[in-house]
């Protein structure tokens, strides 16, 4: 990791949403990937809710892309693309060059991406970013978000 980690502690649906949108969301830019790691539950899709709407991205489209594996946000500035790894077994499988594609017009939230993280970082220009989720109750959450690569 190339740099100091940030934690946050919501107590709230609301808390959650609006961490995400003030203090996540203002650090990424375009061509950048974060990955959200986090159990099922954690609020990966809460989170990406207040993400999306700091760039005036209706949040209310915003989905689970559990079952479509890329949900896309078009922004007035630009897209958020929202990845969904977790059913994918091998890095084969994995449309790399398209998230390539991807950077140029925004930025791309994957959810279970961590197992993938040596070949992202192979095929992104960009920043890459990790956001762990850890339940600490029924509506409690902690978030710890660092910087993995520095490009």
């Amino acid at each position: 990791m190339v740099s100091d980690k940030l934690k946050f502690v919501t107590k709230s649906v609301e808390e959650t949403y609006k961490m995400a949108k003030e203090k996540i969301a203002p650090l990424l830019k375009k061509g950048d990937i974060l990955i959200l790691n986090g159990d099922l539950g954690s609020g990966k899709t809460t989170f990406t809710r207040g993400f999306v709407e700091y760039f005036n991205i209706n949040p209310d489209y915003v989905s689970s892309p559990t079952f479509t594996l890329i949900n896309v946000y078009n922004g007035t500035e630009l897209v958020v693309y929202h990845v969904d790894f977790y059913r994918i077994l091998e890095g084969n499988d994995v449309f790399f060059d398209e998230l390539m594609e991807m950077q140029d017009k925004g930025i791309t939230l994957i959810e279970w991406g961590k197992k993938f993280i040596q070949e992202i970082e192979e095929y992104v220009e960009g920043d890459i970013y990790i956001l762990e989720i850890k339940r600490l109750g029924e509506s409690e959450r902690e978030f710890t978000f660092e910087k993995y690569t520095d490009n």
